[in-house]
């Protein structure tokens, strides 16, 4: 093989990994731009705050925290299996988790996300009270190609040319000499001999390098479609006068239709899209709406009175694996005159982002206020519980907080410039439905702030909740974030927002 043309399939590999590098720009999940999991929840007895870095590329590597919130657990274990479907019911050997040496209540594991789709994490616990087991949801899939370092690459190259060199120069010598005596003079017969083995040879290595080289570029456009089709999928939004509003998806996502779409969902909170219109760039107004599925798949509904802009839209969907999505879009409204809000809909205003940056207290129309209990600054790739407490207008718990679609609270995290979109709840940021796949899987899990409906085998929360509220989440990025924090407050459905710093 010629030097040209080992320069000509280098330069191919470049194109190829240049090409399947613009398909990993935007992280996949339906948490956009947040695709680490956490959760917060009991394993029979024992309370733990679960975290789950998932790894950028598939199969790869996730680095899992298990803080437990008392000293009771002496040991845990941790295993990976399919959500649904085959091998869902057989996990592998567990890993052992390592115990902190300076924090005995935390417990590291490493464990191999080998498959895309939905996965679930198992842990193992015992302790005083003996052994538990809780399942977390984990959407496995790839958000990006890693870079081969430069240095890398044409140390490769030179090593793949030298053994191509070396092998056509082997040939070549042991067909020239192997029929001479020891100490012979070369014939022309001989060199002939070596000629033709030495073109021979080459020919054969650059058939190697060649389909080397194709498998390479076929795997890396694998790569590229496989991550392209785990990115947010675009919506198709379009108002119907004079305040329905269509949701289909974009029909350039053909192989997201074909796989996925709207025919393959099951209902989370007991609907199957939320469906979130965001006011932008001062993300001034939220609506967090439930569209109803018409009978050709797409999602219509009825938009209450809203002021005109320019609006971003995040859909929350589960499709029946487990695996979350969020699509995308945006639309420009003109005011709406609609219908009051009903059921589970609700919606709220804010001042311009960044108004109220640092603080803490939300009052609403009748003098209660929401407080965010900040312990110290928040930093990104860095779990955190957010604490949240409802007080009346004398500054006291309320009493009268009620489940809003099942969960003490909801919070939709958005940060400035669009690129973090998160959905979560107090128990973490995976959907209901996931989890109750979850449990079905492992038995004993419950979620905290949720209150089940009837029938289902989970652990139910008392009658009365708690004024505090706490989210497990992780900001992924530095930058400047709003948190809207939904509740049902004396059966109405209240939203109130916080901005914050994250370094």
């Amino acid at each position: 093989m010629s030097a040209r043309s080992v320069e000509r399939c280098r330069i191919g590999i470049v194109v190829a990994a240049l090409a399947a590098a613009l398909f990993f720009a935007t992280p996949a999940l339906a948490h956009v731009g947040s695709p680490d999991v956490f959760y917060e929840g009991n394993a029979g007895p024992y309370h733990l705050f679960v975290s789950v870095m998932v790894p950028q590329v598939i199969p790869g590597v996730a680095q899992i925290d298990i803080r437990s919130e008392s000293n009771d657990v002496s040991q845990v274990s941790t295993s990976v299996a399919r959500l649904t479907g085959p091998g869902s019911k057989y996990a592998p050997v567990p890993d052992r988790a390592q115990r902190s040496t300076t924090d005995p209540n935390l417990f590291t594991s490493s464990l191999w996300l080998m498959e895309y789709g939905s996965l679930r994490v198992i842990l193992n616990v015992n302790g005083d009270h003996g052994a538990a087991q809780m399942s977390v949801p984990v959407p496995s899939f790839a958000r990006k190609m890693l870079p081969m370092p430069l240095w890398l690459g044409a140390l490769l190259l030179a090593l793949t040319i030298g053994l191509g060199i070396g092998a056509v120069s082997i040939m070549t010598a042991a067909v020239r000499d192997s029929a001479l005596a020891p100490g012979a003079a070369v014939t022309s017969q001989a060199k002939s001999r070596g000629r033709r083995a030495m073109m021979i040879t080459a020919l054969v290595v650059a058939a190697i390098f060649y389909g080397a080289f194709a498998w390479w570029n076929v795997d890396a456009r694998d790569f590229a479609a496989t991550t392209k089709f785990f990115k947010p999928p675009k919506l198709s939004i379009t108002l119907i006068p004079p305040n329905q509003l269509e949701l289909k998806p974009s029909p350039d996502d053909k192989e997201w239709i074909k796989y996925i779409g709207f025919t393959r969902l099951i209902p989370d909170h007991d609907h199957l899209m939320h469906l979130f219109l965001v006011r932008t760039p001062s993300l001034d107004r939220v609506w967090h709406l439930h569209p109803h599925q018409m009978g050709d798949g797409s999602f219509l509904d009825s938009l209450p009175s809203l002021e005109a802009g320019h609006y971003d839209v995040f859909a929350d969907i589960v499709d029946k694996s487990g695996f979350p999505w969020t699509l995308v879009g945006s639309i420009d409204l003109p005011d709406i005159n609609g219908a009051p809000l009903t059921g589970d809909d609700s919606g709220g205003a804010a001042p311009a982002i960044g108004a109220t940056i640092g603080s803490t207290v939300a009052v609403l129309s009748d003098g209660s206020r929401v407080v965010w209990h900040r312990d110290a600054p928040l930093k990104a790739n860095a779990p955190t519980i957010l604490r949240f407490e409802v007080e009346d207008a004398n500054g006291k718990p309320v009493s009268d907080l009620q489940p809003y679609m099942g969960m003490a609270a909801h919070a939709a995290i958005i940060k400035s410039d669009l690129t973090v979109f998160a959905h979560i709840h107090p128990s973490g940021t995976v959907p209901m439905a996931a989890l109750m796949l979850a449990t079905d899987k492992s038995g004993g899990a419950s979620m905290v702030g949720m209150k089940m409906p009837p029938g289902m085998n989970m652990a139910m929360p008392a009658e009365h909740i708690s004024a505090e509220i706490s989210i497990p989440y992780g900001f992924p990025s530095p930058g400047l974030y709003r948190i809207f924090l939904q509740f049902n407050l004396g059966e109405k459905i209240q939203t109130v927002s916080f901005d914050t710093h994250v370094e």
